[in-house]
């Protein structure tokens, strides 16, 4: 899985097409021309089959960093308000995070959240990154959104938005605020939680 997340999933209609040539044929083993021969050729396809179909999956990926915990403390509310919700979370901290693994949990995810402090007025350089990723790798994803804090101002949210241009993503209302959460700043994280676990229902993703 982690091959296909992080070489063969911009591919995702090629393969699509390819599996469709496929099944006509009784395959008996998969020989590559690199890597391991697989001799349960079923488990294999059946796998691409379900990380090439065009429905994600109830899950919501939360990947953000933090530089003086504000961000960390509005992640933790939006996940715990989340899984109340019944959304499977896979919570990434970008500071200690292994990319590979973020890229994994992009081929199933219906819903991206990237949670960035403001630093020079824009987003965090390593949130930047990994934005920069996801829009390379063009997940299945249907909806997209941005929480985190700042000082004085900045455009982290449309610089966010702009790196995400692959994708053909529904941007939900961002929660940014001012210094350290409020309660309205809690309140809209747990309204945008409700939102995410609304979309996911109304589209039948399970």
């Amino acid at each position: 899985k982690r091959y296909y997340a992080e070489i063969m999933m911009p591919f995702r209609a090629q393969i699509q097409k390819h599996l469709e040539r496929l099944r006509s044929y009784r395959i008996a083993m998969i020989a590559p021309s690199h890597g391991p021969v697989h001799d349960r050729p079923d488990f294999i396809i059946d796998a691409y089959r379900d990380w090439v179909s065009d429905t994600p999956k109830n899950i919501a990926v939360v990947a953000y960093i933090s530089m003086h915990g504000i961000t960390r403390r509005m992640v933790s509310h939006l996940v715990e308000e989340l899984a109340r919700r019944g959304v499977t979370v896979k919570q990434f901290d970008l500071a200690a995070s292994d990319i590979g693994k973020l890229a994994m949990a992009l081929v199933d995810c219906a819903t991206i959240v990237i949670g960035t402090p403001t630093v020079l007025t824009g987003v965090h350089p390593v949130v930047a990154y990994a934005a920069v990723l996801a829009n390379a790798l063009r997940p299945k994803a249907k909806f997209a959104a941005v929480i985190g804090s700042y000082g004085w101002g900045g455009r982290a949210i449309e610089q966010l938005t702009g790196l995400l241009s692959n994708l053909k993503l529904e941007v939900l209302s961002p929660v940014y605020c001012q210094g350290a959460p409020k309660d309205t700043d809690l309140q809209a994280l747990a309204s945008l939680a409700a939102t995410i676990a609304q979309k996911h229902r109304e589209n039948g993703f399970s």
